[in-house]
């Protein structure tokens, strides 16, 4: 699923921008096991999670009107 795989690629980008944000040197090494980890739980867990809410929230909530939203 090519949603799916786009907030994957998001989340892995942003685990390795706020690993390198913490280290105060710039040739600092990358905890890769972290990285890792956060991978493997949000390919695992958080984006199925998230794409079976989201549509169960249009199911329920369908439209983009400004009192859908709210």
């Amino acid at each position: 699923k090519e949603e799916d795989l786009s907030e994957e690629i998001q989340h892995d980008v942003g685990s390795v921008a706020t690993a390198r944000s913490k280290n105060t040197s710039f040739g600092a090494e990358l905890d890769w096991g972290r990285c890792a980890r956060f991978t493997l739980i949000g390919t695992v867990f958080v984006a199925p999670v998230l794409h079976y809410w989201y549509g169960f929230l249009l199911r329920k909530l369908p439209g983009t009107g400004l009192s859908t939203i709210v």
